[in-house]
């Protein structure tokens, strides 16, 4: 199971009556449990196996089950010694345990075993399994919050979100007997032309030609252009992006394919328009949709806080995670990529064997955070009982603007998979450990 020697790594060792146990703790969970039992064991396993061989055969003279020891031992010999070390690394095993109490993965971890010696005196036999990670104590103390601002919401930025929820509700007329102006909206093929071949970043998709709505690179090639014109340029950062986006951003030659050029006409924001959101008039919307902009301000305020203080979890705590699981999630994020049209078409044809073997090593790195984070969290649910269930992952809404506000994860939790249901749950439970680590680490500072 692995290639280390268990003599590299420190031993614990655990004595009964009947079994003496060495527990060597070995990298990414990896256990490797020696057993030397005595003749009591040897000899309540051999029992065991043949009582085992005596129920599934039949011997003249005898009835089933009932034949003696010494008929058994001499007629089904091979069986018997079969039968004689499973029963023996069965007890062992549970008499291992039963002192070293080292906790399988799971609870369902796979348990390789090799018979080292088996006499009627005693015998010895090796483990070798997956334990769960042995993750450190957790001291709010040594973790400090970001400082964060909480974004502001004030008039202009609820009717900014009441024209958004009037496009839910638009009517669109098509233009065709003239060119896009300031407000149109575009539907764009837009191709990235520095690839060879062009790959599409963009199918049919809507753009709003407006300030803050549209890149202004992109707002220059299309405003004056017809239906199905087509036009080459450079994307950019705009120039009132911070310096980081401007030192990070990689330009690109794009062609741009002008599909459609549509009006909105947004109906009117009256009671009418308010009873289609569930609720009574224009007065309750904007003084619930000011509740529900203040609201998920602080959700958004209060998830950039966990973000600072999982990368400080990451950073600071330092356990392994087990091999198995490991491979399996790196797998399956690798696997998840691969679906993705450009990066498969990118991996299969254009990328070498070290920028492949670079990619998995920054995707195992990824992998291990994420298990760090959820074992971290699970420790800090565990350690201080903090309440966790699947009934909050699915709350009840009053109305279609609530509903628009909320987590869609959460408004379709229950039509979900089973699969995707667990991840969710992760989530929520590393949210909630997170969030009372932030609420400890508050107290300490006021």
């Amino acid at each position: 199971m692995t290639d280390e020697s268990p003599s590299e790594f420190p031993v614990e060792t655990f004595d009964s009556e009947r079994v003496h146990v060495e527990v060597t703790k070995q990298n990414n969970c990896r256990i490797n449990l020696l057993v030397k039992a005595n003749a009591k064991v040897s000899a309540d396993a051999k029992k065991t196996a043949v009582r085992q061989i005596a129920k599934e055969v039949s011997i003249p003279g005898f009835r089933k089950g009932k034949a003696p020891a010494s008929i058994i031992e001499k007629k089904y010999h091979s069986a018997l010694i079969e039968q004689w070390e499973k029963a023996f690394a069965d007890i062992t095993f549970q008499e291992a345990q039963t002192l070293a109490k080292v906790p399988l993965l799971n609870g369902n971890s796979k348990i390789n075993f090799k018979i080292a010696s088996l006499k009627k005196e005693g015998g010895e036999v090796n483990f070798q399994f997956e334990s769960e990670p042995r993750v450190p104590e957790i001291a709010p103390t040594e973790f400090k919050l970001a400082e964060i601002k909480e974004d502001v919401v004030d008039d202009v930025k609820v009717d900014e979100t009441i024209k958004n929820i009037q496009m839910f509700y638009a009517k669109w007329e098509q233009v065709e007997d003239r060119p896009v102006k300031e407000g149109d909206f575009v539907v764009l093929d837009i191709d990235d032309i520095d690839q060879d071949p062009p790959v599409q970043a963009f199918s049919n998709s809507r753009f709003e030609v407006a300030d803050k709505k549209m890149a202004t690179w992109m707002k220059e090639l299309v405003i004056g252009k017809n239906l199905n014109d087509s036009v080459e340029g450079e994307s950019k950062p705009d120039e009132d992006e911070s310096e980081e986006v401007k030192k990070d951003f990689k330009k690109k030659r794009v062609k741009i394919h002008i599909n459609g050029i549509e009006e909105a006409i947004l109906p009117p924001v009256d009671n009418e328009f308010a009873t289609k959101v569930g609720v009574p008039n224009v007065d309750a919307l904007k003084i619930q949709l000011k509740n529900l902009l203040i609201k998920q301000a602080k959700e958004k305020h209060q998830k950039e806080l966990r973000d600072s203080i999982a990368d400080q979890l990451i950073e600071k705590i330092e356990f392994d995670v087990p091999a198995s699981v490991l491979e399996q999630e790196a797998n399956h994020r690798i696997s998840t990529l691969l679906k993705q049209a450009d990066f498969s078409k990118k991996w299969n044809e254009s990328m070498s064997e070290e920028e492949k073997e670079k990619k998995k090593l920054e995707i195992k790195k990824h992998a291990i955070d994420a298990l760090k984070l959820f074992y971290i969290s699970r420790r800090i649910v565990a350690d201080n009982k903090i309440s966790v269930s699947e009934a909050e992952l699915s709350p009840e809404y009053d109305s279609l603007l609530e509903m628009m506000f909320a987590d869609p994860n959460r408004v379709n939790f229950k039509s979900q998979s089973k699969e995707h249901q667990a991840v969710e749950f992760s989530k929520f439970m590393m949210a909630k450990a997170q969030d009372f680590l932030i609420e400890k680490i508050k107290s300490a500072e006021a």
